[in-house]
């Protein structure tokens, strides 16, 4: 039998190739990645060690030669003021939308981020976010990817450690009333529920209270064996200052993620056992750690104050996945970072999942200690 062998012109293949290259998605000389987040105000302290994170790694990566696909390609790093405000930060969504950057890291607060994300995702904006509430990932429908844990879990860390680690048989709760306060709430009662306790007693306040006596003297009426709040720590201070006068500096309390402040660390011990939930490790908690504090004090003259490292891989991982595709189509994007284990340089495990939420996702136990907090328990399992 005779095997016939068609000659193809290499030439042809070669303008094939080219024109197919054409009918692809066009990979832009620069892709514009914004931060977003509180830069004034109560919270800018956080907001800034995010914009600095991201900034660290978009000049490292432009700095080592970014290419997709041999092309070389320059990130740019734009950063806007949502003030922690829902009004200001719609607006700025749509600014963003209308420069038409390529992907945000926005923003702080659950409610914040839940008021952006329609906008992003209308927008085609790619979003990345902090923010824990354990709804946000569902109503971004795909355009939405937490960097950290969401509060289902912490919840369950909550409930654990109260009634597992300090036998607590009645638990007390003061939170915010806003999407992430409230949700928590909700799920650390739903926690406790599964071993038969409830919350005792419960209150909820507007983030700018200030004044506790109502609910101190709840707790006085009936002590509790633990109390958790899920506040802001302006709000979060004068409430252990004012349990002190009471006299209820024994009571141990939980602070949510929120609490876990460098100025609550610092600050006055009214309560003699605080400890704190939080979703992000603190960069001294990882192997890779001393490396990225020793490029940000470097940089900054100063040690990163919550999650420098997390937006820092964010854009690394951001950076890999564009590599790995070889193009810049924002949808082979998202479906990509569902899959792909990505170069987080500090964290080393930030994986998505199909819904955007972490695989790895872990929550932290911490105690204040000596104006500082000190790492206790770290699990996924609660």
């Amino acid at each position: 039998m005779m095997t016939l062998r068609k000659h193809v012109n290499p030439l042809f293949v070669l303008a094939a190739a080219a024109a197919l290259s054409a009918c692809g998605p066009k990979i832009p000389d620069t892709l514009t990645i914004a931060v977003a987040q509180p830069l004034s105000g109560p919270q800018m302290g956080r907001g800034k060690d995010l914009l600095d994170g991201a900034k660290l790694a978009v000049e490292e990566i432009n700095r080592n030669g970014f290419k997709i696909a041999g092309k070389p390609v320059t990130l740019e790093l734009v950063s806007v003021d949502d003030k922690a405000d829902k009004a200001t930060a719609q607006k700025v969504a749509q600014d963003l939308v209308d420069q038409k950057v390529f992907a945000v890291i926005g923003h702080l607060s659950s409610d914040i981020t839940e008021a952006t994300i329609p906008i992003y995702k209308q927008g085609d904006v790619v979003q990345l976010f902090t923010s824990s509430a354990a709804e946000l990932t569902k109503l971004g429908e795909g355009n939405a990817f937490r960097l950290v844990a969401n509060d289902a879990m912490q919840a369950k860390a909550v409930a654990s450690y109260a009634t597992d680690t300090l036998r607590a048989k009645s638990v007390a709760m003061i939170h915010e009333n806003s999407a992430y306060g409230t949700p928590m709430k909700n799920d650390i009662a739903a926690e406790l529920a599964k071993t038969k306790k409830s919350l005792a007693v419960q209150e909820s306040v507007d983030l700018k209270t200030t004044d506790f006596a109502g609910f101190i003297g709840k707790l006085k009426a009936s002590p509790p064996d633990v109390m958790v709040a899920a506040l802001r720590d302006h709000q979060l201070l004068p409430l252990l200052a004012q349990m002190k006068a009471a006299g209820l500096s024994e009571m141990p309390v939980i602070a949510t993620s929120t609490g876990k402040t460098s100025k609550v660390a610092k600050a006055p011990a009214d309560v003699s056992k605080l400890y704190s939930t939080i979703s992000s490790a603190e960069p001294r908690e990882f192997t890779a750690g001393p490396e990225f504090l020793s490029k940000f004090r470097a940089a900054y003259k100063s040690d990163p104050v919550w999650a420098a490292h997390y937006a820092y891989d964010a854009v690394h991982v951001l950076a890999h996945t564009l590599r790995a595709n070889g193009n810049a189509d924002k949808e082979a994007l998202r479906a990509k970072l569902r899959t792909i284990d990505a170069i987080a340089p500090v964290t080393g495990t930030m994986r998505f999942n199909a819904s955007g939420e972490q695989q790895y996702g872990a929550i932290t136990v911490y105690e204040r200690r000596d104006g500082s907090w000190s790492p206790l328990v770290r699990s996924d399992q609660w």
